[in-house]
Parts: C-alpha cells; structure tokens; sequence
C-alpha cells in the first residue's frame, strides 16, 4: 500500500501547489492541529497522519490525512461536516474519552427515567455523613465498593492515603468535612497490593514520590522487625495496615476533630483496608470515638 501511495505521489507532484508545513512531525507526533487557507494544497505521503484545521470560507473543519487521501487536495475536504470528521477520530486515540462521555449521557438518561427530579435536588446541596480518605489507585471507586450515590460520600485522596499534618490540601478537607458539613464518621482507607506502599518499601527512586513516600518509610524502618518476620508477599499489605493506622490517629488529634467533640458531637474515626483480592473492606478494629482515646498533650485549649 505504501508504494503504491508514494508512485501516486509521484504522478502528481507535477505541479501541485504544495505547501511546506513547519510543524508537520508535531502534529503527526502529538496531533497538533495545523490551521491552514491551503486548500488547493495537494496531499503529498509525508502528509499521513497529520491533523489539519482547513478554512472552507467560514470556519475551520479538522482532517486526519489517511493514505486513501494522497494525490487530492485539502480543500477537497474542507466542507466535510466536523461531526463526522470527529466521529472517525473516535476510531483512533479519542475513543475512551468519547466512551466516558457516552457513558455519563447513558446514565443521566437512566436516572431521569427513574426520577426526574434526581439532579435539580442534587443540585440543592450535600449533606454527606462520611468522609473518606483513601488512596488514588483507580481500583478503589468508592461509591462502587461502598454502594453510595452522589451526596453520600465527601471524598479526598491521594497516593498511599497518607495525611501528613502539613498538608493543607487534607487538612482543608477534613476540616471542611467535620466542621461545615458535619459527617459523623470518618474512614481512612487503605488497599492491598498498594503501588505507593510497594515503592516506599523498596529502595528505587519514584520520582518526585520519594519525597511524598518519605514517612511511609520512616514507618517501615520502625516497624521492620515486625514487618520483616511475615511472609515477603504479607509485607506490604502489613505496612499498608500501618500506615492507616497511623492516618486514623494523625486525624483524632487534629484540632477540628477534638473541638467537634468538646461540643458534644457524635464523631467517629476509622481505619479500613480494601482487600482487592476479595473485594471485602476490613475493618482493623483502631476507631477512635472520642477524645478520652487521645492524650492529653493534644487537648488545646
């Protein structure tokens, strides 16, 4: 097919108006539209693969240059309609993103049969009484493993669901969670299998993680005799059992957290783990409900 695009090139190179587009191998590489007037331009094999914007008089149409299309000019091309132009590009690197937007066009029509009012009542406020703070692995989709629908569940995570005291991005959202919306349970949730766990365990550098991962081996180091004494395909999922643990007392003694039970408020701290070998959440039985389970040094006044 190639050899038989480059003679039909050649025939045609007698005279076509050819343009030389600067950014041709970007577009091709990265699919950086090129916007060009050229429309009597012919379309030459080094062409293939390129993404254009071609004016037809109104406005710009997109062209992804194909092998069927060498030897014609892009002008040729320039009134095809943009729906259907795009609708082949679904073909190629577009489809997942198309499909997730098809998807969430399904599902509103689903929920509309059902309820008609769902989305201008969801659109009236939350009043979640959970927050979870989990770790980014796109294994763990909350509302799935929890069956919770929008407005149940305030959400934060990142990687190996750590919450450093220094992090104001976690901080902000519990203190966003506890004192304004008033959840009553808060869910520090880890996974099995954990990449960010797996890495923090082992000594090849991650990038700007091993600064994020840091604690997380601190947390190895000191509990590496108990750590170390399980079987190698437990270590990680023990340190990861650790690392919530750690989380669920980082947050009962953060200052939102004892002030919303000096007022008397029902507020409950866990920690789970996600066994994504069973898809069973486990509860590590560490909840704290009340500032009595805290020591006094954190009490401020």
């Amino acid at each position: 097919m190639r050899a038989s695009v480059v003679a039909l090139a050649r025939s045609v190179w007698k005279g076509p108006y050819f343009v030389h587009f600067t950014n041709l191998q970007e577009s091709i590489q990265r699919g950086t539209p090129i916007k060009t007037m050229a429309r009597s331009c012919t379309i030459m094999p080094h062409m293939i693969g390129a993404l254009f914007e071609i004016h037809n008089g109104k406005s710009y149409v997109p062209l992804r240059v194909t092998e069927d299309m060498v030897g014609r000019k892009l002008g040729e091309f320039s009134h095809t309609r943009k729906r259907r132009i795009m609708a082949s590009e679904v073909q190629g690197s577009n489809s997942t993103i198309q499909n997730v937007i098809q998807n969430n066009k399904d599902w509103v029509a689903e929920v509309q049969a059902n309820n008609p009012d769902y989305f201008t009542n969801l659109a009236k406020g939350q009043s979640p009484k959970l927050l979870w703070i989990g770790c980014s692995d796109s294994r763990m989709a909350v509302d799935v493993l929890t069956q919770t629908k929008p407005g149940d569940v305030f959400i934060h995570r990142n990687i190996a669901n750590r919450i450093p005291s220094e992090d104001l991005s976690a901080l902000s959202v519990i203190e966003y969670a506890v004192k304004h919306l008033k959840v009553e349970h808060v869910i520090v949730a880890g996974h099995t299998s954990c990449g960010g766990i797996k890495a923090a365990m082992s000594n090849s550098s991650v990038g700007i993680l091993d600064h994020w991962l840091r604690p997380v081996k601190d947390l190895y180091v000191a509990n590496q005799q108990e750590i170390d004494a399980l079987p190698e395909a437990e270590r990680a999922d023990r340190l990861g059992e650790l690392n919530v643990i750690q989380g669920v007392n980082t947050v009962s003694k953060l200052p939102v957290v004892l002030d919303a039970w000096k007022e008397g408020r029902e507020l409950y701290v866990h920690g789970w783990m996600l066994q994504l070998h069973t898809g069973l959440l486990k509860d590590l039985d560490v909840s704290v409900t009340s500032s009595k389970q805290v020591e006094n040094i954190f009490q401020l006044n």
